[in-house]
């Protein structure tokens, strides 16, 4: 009996170390964000005709067309997805996106700039080459219908090709010209041990990593922290990302979404700030709206109710 009791002890004591050692990563990684709080109103992003999870948001230039993944009980199985607004502005469900679907991968994470270029992140080739990032050329073979033509590996200068390390989210600027890339390393648990943001130039769907890449977000990168899923704002002033502290991932509780800035394209990003007023579970993947000054923010969060993850917005002044 004694013995047990002592076991018992010890196991208390490791969790109570353990949990003792997530809240001071959550401390040292959260408390080094001031708060922004211009974003309000929020609202659930209807999609008629889908009921699946929905996650990775990216809207079309003139927001009538809405991107995302599912989550699939396999991730070998993500596909995205699509939808277009009918004449009363909600969003109506039309299929997976023709041109980004490999059968037996993850397939995912969609970018798309206003100049027809389009991009994703599959697991296709990572065996082969390490390669993540992909792009093509939008095309409208008919009326409320996409897909997307010669698909290529668009990271070929750019994959640090190494064993357990994936770029793994992307975001495209309106103009084309520059992407921010979640650099994430990955050691046998489903979620990221670390990641980073790095920025690169593209030209003609080709990634290079910028020279500068290491300072522009060395600001935003904060140590006990990931932080992965960036996406520009319309004049490529703002960056917003996702942040979750470093160590294990249970609840899903301490996601956040941030957002840094800077004072001109030739600039680091400094200043960054969580988003305040955005609660729930895995709250992740901000993406900006263009054609309105970003003036809309949407994202995704897991919906303890129907258990799964919907697709959300937010607006501001």
């Amino acid at each position: 009996m004694v013995k047990i009791i002592f076991l018992v002890l010890l196991l208390l004591m490791a969790c109570k170390n353990k949990d003792a050692s997530e809240t001071q990563n959550v401390n040292l990684c959260l408390d080094r964000f001031g708060l922004n709080s211009e974003w309000s109103n929020e609202t659930e992003v209807i999609i008629n005709g889908y009921t699946l999870n929905a996650m990775e948001p990216k809207v079309s230039q003139d927001q009538n067309t809405l991107f995302w993944n599912d989550k699939p009980a396999s991730d070998e199985m993500m596909n995205i997805h699509y939808a277009v607004k009918d004449t009363f502005g909600v969003y109506q469900y039309v299929g997976t996106l023709t041109g980004t679907v490999n059968g037996s991968s993850l397939d995912g994470v969609p970018a798309i700039d206003n100049i027809g270029n389009f991009y994703f992140v599959s697991l296709r080739d990572y065996v082969a080459t390490f390669r993540t990032v992909f792009g093509g050329s939008v095309d409208v073979p008919a009326a409320n219908t996409l897909q997307i033509l010669n698909v290529n590996s668009a990271d070929s200068l750019a994959s640090q090709a190494t064993s357990g390390t994936v770029d793994m989210d992307i975001d495209i600027s309106g103009d084309g010209q520059e992407m921010v890339v979640s650099r994430a390393t990955f050691t046998g648990d489903p979620y990221p041990e670390t990641s980073r943001l790095l920025i690169f130039d593209v030209n003609a769907r080709q990634m290079a990593l910028r020279s500068d890449s290491e300072t522009a977000t060395e600001a935003v990168n904060i140590s006990y922290c990931r932080l992965y899923a960036g996406s520009f704002s319309h004049d490529r002033l703002e960056l917003y990302f996702t942040v979750i502290p470093l160590g294990a991932i249970s609840s899903g509780d301490n996601f956040r979404i941030g957002v840094a800035t800077r004072a001109s394209l030739n600039d680091p990003f400094t200043n960054p700030k969580l988003i305040s007023g955005l609660s729930g579970r895995y709250i992740e993947g901000p993406a900006l709206s263009q054609n309105d000054s970003t003036k809309t923010m949407f994202f995704h969060r897991f919906e303890s109710q129907s258990g799964r993850f919907k697709i959300y917005k937010v607006t501001r002044p």
